[in-house]
């Protein structure tokens, strides 16, 4: 299965390069979103327009969201996505969290949010994204 669209949200430019280039590798996505942090990520996903496609898609949205950025954290960025926008517009997205460190803390508290498919550690690569596209079609 390929996915219609994936929102890659790191900070770091090369993480996002890499990932796109693993992404595209395993013929993952038909369309790769970047954003450098969760503010822009949100920004747009509250699109009339995302939205509007988004639901007329059969096909999950899968986001690839670090926890570790500037301006809004992956943290943060799951506190505003739960509250309204994962409840109208968006209950069958995964999200997938991506992490340089394996902290347990953070592996327990990322359980707290139902849309969390997994947790990850950097880099990405092709063999998890044929696990995730396993765990997504179960």
């Amino acid at each position: 299965m390929k996915f219609d669209k994936i929102i890659c949200v790191d900070d770091d430019p090369i993480a996002l390069l890499l990932s796109k280039l693993v992404l595209a590798k395993a013929d993952f996505a038909s369309q790769v979103i970047t954003a450098a942090n969760g503010e822009i990520a949100l920004e747009y996903l509250e699109k009339p327009e995302v939205i509007e496609e988004h639901k007329n898609s059969e096909n999950p949205l899968i986001i690839l969201l670090d926890l570790n950025m500037p301006v809004m954290d992956g943290w943060e960025f799951l506190e505003q996505f739960s509250k309204t926008l994962y409840k109208e517009h968006y209950q069958t997205t995964r999200i997938i969290l991506l992490s340089s460190s394996i902290d347990p803390n953070d592996i327990e508290r990322s359980k707290d949010f139902s849309m969390v498919m997994d947790f990850i550690p950097k880099p990405l690569t092709k063999e998890m994204l044929n696990d995730i596209r396993r765990k997504v079609n179960n």
